[in-house]
């Protein structure tokens, strides 16, 4: 057992709820059945953290929480940090699925914040913020969220590359998905309380300038 899996003895008692996140958290379908109670013991995991503000939490909390066993609980995830990975790769499939099935004959920029939108406003739910303070203040967790967003950027790529007409290995293709990439991490991140995370997605898309989300001139 590694050390991110030992219980710790000395994990602060949890607090009572007191503004319902795990009401007000997204729920995505999982690809398969099989993929489902991990997903959901996720998201579980993921209000948890937001709602504590920490992720500095026990397993044996971790897996009360979630509705587990801790031998399941390991079974389900390699590591404590690895909890939140199905939750927060499954809403990046969301996004990237809400492009593909999107018209084609829409703009891809104007898809790109439309597919964005709701999800990175929902985070106001939780206070600006939270999601990166709790990230930022544990490394472990922090790793495996920049792990996930980097494996989505091929993702993004392949459907954006499929609008625009382009190969999806091709420089215009990678660059914009590791653009978009980026602008929902910036979105994500404290902000004057009047802009909305969705406004900050759309304004980081707008510095990036036209040439990047359009099909290529022949």
């Amino acid at each position: 057992m590694s050390s991110s899996q030992t219980p710790q003895t000395d994990a602060p008692d949890l607090a009572e709820p007191s503004f319902g996140v795990e009401d007000t958290l997204p729920v995505f379908a999982p690809r398969n059945e099989r993929e489902r109670p991990a997903l959901e013991a996720s998201r579980a995991v993921v209000a948890l953290f937001l709602r504590e503000r920490t992720a500095d939490l026990s397993v044996r909390q971790l897996a009360e929480h979630a509705g587990l066993s801790e031998r399941t609980f390991y079974r389900t995830f390699p590591t404590k940090e690895d909890t939140i990975r199905p939750y927060v790769e499954a809403g990046l499939r969301h996004i990237v699925e809400q492009v593909r099935a999107a018209p084609p004959e829409r703009p891809l920029r104007g898809v790109l914040i439309d597919a964005h939108a709701g999800l990175l406003d929902a985070a106001r739910a939780h206070g600006d913020g939270v999601f990166l303070e709790v990230l930022y203040k544990h490394e472990p967790l922090r790793a495996v969220w920049l792990k996930v967003i980097t494996d989505v950027e091929q993702a993004f790529a392949e459907v954006i590359a499929e609008r625009l007409g382009v190969p999806p290995d091709s420089v215009q293709a990678r660059l914009a998905a590791a653009a978009v990439v980026t602008s929902g991490r910036l979105a994500l991140e404290p902000r004057a309380p009047d802009q909305r995370p969705s406004q900050v997605f759309e304004r980081c898309l707008e510095l990036l300038g036209p040439a990047l989300l359009e099909p290529p001139r022949p």
